[in-house]
């Protein structure tokens, strides 16, 4: 019998009904199944850890926040302030742990509303990150962003979206008009890391500013009235370019040293010794910071704070320096400076067996206007051709060569002509008649014919009239080196940053006959505190001492107003000039008579004859160029025999020969000294 097709399928359908419980009941079974394990693992959080997640929640963390203390001063030798430390009151900004850009874009709106800051350091780069530290404009640059690169393969990262986004704000000139003011406050804020603080504003803060700010200092997180300290110099202004300059909120970090100091710790506007012994004693000036314990809770905002150490303000400098005598020898060097080309003066007094410099006295001039400018660390980064000065290092150099001995120092002055040359006369004997002179004599008269005939014997050549130069190939080395073992052409050492050497010229090719110029310093440049060095070697007996303005380093003391020397300064001597005792007594003798002889043709002048106690001495002139016309540099070095007393001083540009303004200017700052750093000897 043939079945009915309708009927099958029915029975298929009732099959199929009949099997729909039987999955049902499974998944009841599962669900069930899970119902119960998350009930159970619900409990075990619960009843379990249920003490650990609720301590979590209330999760306290401790961080050490680190405050600003006041920075070291700088004391003269007697003990006066040359550069302290003015309080003043100052707008500060502490970064908290969860402080994000948009929270300080949002302090910054309202406290550039109450409060004006200098915005000349604003950067375009900080301009656009406070733009886009505004979440709505962060979100629409984004999405641009997102657009532009949807059909990008790779997904961007967070830094590359961030670079698009400048790189757009940039194009399209969005960040142009934003409030320069709270920009700059923006730019503060985000120059200091996480719970470290920094300046938004440290000086010129007004009575109102303090009164607005101070009213809500709840509604701006971070936000404090606290105090800075700003240098000021008692003895004067003029110090300032001798200790140096610190940086501040205006100017921010040094460019050149930006990354080491961020990597140190320092805030993007923290103040930092930018030059001189500010920038070489930084680490001492420094001092430490105030630490805090800083509690904040989950939500990131502060619990409790408890100081942990009031800090200790940075350790104070003492100078061998002495102020009245260093603004004596500056007013001395201004009131004595000629006009016409002269570029400036500098004079450096020292001890000459301790090397700690008394004063450096310096003033730069402006030939075209005549303005003055303090500067007295010319004296050791104005490489000068000093003249005469160096013959007495020429003559030591003589007698240790053997060229010319104790016993017999007669050579005569007379015209040098050399082969291919100018003639060379000195200028008490224009007319190079052979006129014989002993070494104290060519010293007196600042023979300068005798001192190229010593140069030529050092180099190996005995000077016969018109015959070439035949000097031996390491000729201007050996003399060079003669002049080096006095310090001449090297760094002095001093603990100053930015010292020159001077200049060695070329000595090779036509420059080869320089070397007769070189044998009485017309050709070489020195600097002046080169020249201190060299006479001090000379005044001590032959030790070469390297200067110094640093004499000790004092530490303040908690509770007290007592200092404690924790380092002092001791002689460096970094080399000897060998010369038995007959050869330093001809060339003492020869600068007693310099500065005390009654030669017709004497180079020392009337200002240092009336000198007591007496002063050895050597004069210098050079000749030069100067604005196109034909100058002169007078020099001098002196010392007072027995006493710790030498000086060296340069007059570069001079349009008069020989005038004599050496002589005046040495004898005042001579005069000066026993005035203000020691009582002068009895001489009777």
């Amino acid at each position: 019998m043939q079945r009915n097709p309708y009927l099958e399928d029915r029975d298929k359908k009732n099959n199929a009904s009949a099997n729909l419980p039987v999955r049902l009941n499974i998944l009841l079974g599962i669900s069930l199944t899970l119902m119960i394990a998350l009930i159970v693992q619900l409990a075990f959080l619960t009843i379990k850890q249920g003490a650990y997640y609720q301590s979590e929640v209330n999760r306290n963390d401790e961080t050490i926040e680190k405050g600003n203390t006041p920075r070291g001063m700088f004391y003269d030798s007697t003990g006066r302030v040359i550069a302290g430390n003015k309080a003043q009151a100052a707008i500060t900004f502490t970064r908290g742990t969860s402080v994000t850009g948009l929270t300080m874009r949002q302090t910054a709106i309202k406290l550039s509303k109450l409060m004006t800051v200098d915005t000349k350091r604003l950067s375009e780069r900080s301009k656009v990150d406070f733009y886009l530290a505004s979440k709505a404009n962060n979100e629409k640059i984004s999405k641009k962003i997102t657009k532009a690169h949807k059909d990008d393969k790779i997904a961007l990262t967070p830094d590359q979206i961030n670079n698009y986004q400048v790189a757009y704000v940039q194009k399209h000139h969005l960040a142009d008009h934003v409030d320069s003011n709270a920009a700059m406050i923006f730019q503060r804020m985000s120059g200091a890391y996480t719970l470290s603080t920094t300046f938004i504003k440290e000086s010129d803060v007004t009575n109102n500013e303090l009164a607005e700010i101070g009213e809500h200092l709840s509604e701006f997180p971070g936000i404090k009235l606290g105090t800075s300290w700003s240098r000021q110099y008692p003895e004067g202004t003029e110090f300032k370019s001798l200790v140096g300059t610190v940086t501040n909120e205006a100017t921010g970090l040094p460019e050149d040293r930006l990354h080491t100091l961020l990597a140190q710790g320092y805030s993007q506007n923290e103040p930092v010794g930018n030059s001189s012994l500010e920038k070489g004693y930084e680490s001492i000036l420094k001092g430490s910071s105030s630490q805090t314990l800083v509690t904040t809770g989950s939500d990131g905002q502060v619990k409790s704070s408890q100081i942990k150490y009031n800090g200790q303000a940075g350790d104070n400098v003492k100078l061998t320096i002495n102020a009245q005598y260093q603004n004596a020898v500056q007013k001395i060097l201004e009131d004595n400076l000629p006009a016409g080309d002269v570029e400036g003066a500098y004079a450096t007094v020292i001890n000459p067996y301790t090397g700690g410099v008394y004063a450096m006295g310096g003033v730069s001039r402006d030939y075209a206007t005549g303005k003055k400018t303090a500067n007295p660390l010319g004296n050791m980064n104005a490489a000068i051709v000093m003249g005469s000065v160096v013959k007495p290092a020429v003559l030591a150099t003589a007698f240790q060569k053997g060229v010319i001995s104790q016993d017999n120092t007669v050579l005569s002055d007379q015209g040098i002509k050399i082969q291919g040359t100018q003639e060379i006369t000195s200028y008490w004997n224009k007319a190079g008649t052979p006129i014989p002179v002993d070494a104290q004599t060519a010293l007196e008269r600042s023979s300068n014919t005798y001192f190229v005939q010593l140069g030529m014997k050092i180099g190996g050549q005995t000077y016969s009239p018109g015959a070439p130069l035949g000097l031996r190939a390491d000729a201007f080395q050996t003399l060079r080196n003669g002049l080096g073992q006095f310090g001449l052409g090297t760094k002095t050492g001093i603990d100053i940053d930015g010292e020159t050497a001077g200049y060695r010229g070329p000595t090779t090719g036509e420059a080869q006959g320089k070397y007769l110029y070189e044998s009485f310093g017309q050709y070489d440049s020195y600097t002046t505190l080169q020249l201190a060095r060299y006479v001090s070697t000379i005044a001590n007996g032959g030790y070469l001492v390297a200067p110094h303005v640093v004499g000790s380093v004092l530490q303040s003391q908690p509770n007290s107003d007592k200092q404690k020397t924790v380092w002092t300064a001791s002689p460096s001597v970094q080399g000897q000039v060998n010369l038995d005792s007959g050869e330093w007594d001809t060339i003492k003798s020869g600068m007693n008579r310099v500065a005390n002889g009654s030669d017709a043709w004497n180079t020392g002048g009337s200002d240092l004859h009336k000198l007591t106690p007496h002063v050895y001495a050597k004069t210098g002139t050079a000749e030069t160029k100067t604005n196109g016309h034909d100058t002169f540099t007078e020099s001098m070095v002196a010392y007072v025999p027995g006493q710790p007393m030498a000086m060296a001083l340069a007059i570069p540009g001079m349009n008069n020969y020989l005038d004599g303004t050496n002589g005046k200017i040495a004898a005042q700052i001579i005069d000066a000294y026993w005035k203000y750093v020691e009582a002068k000897p009895d001489t009777k």
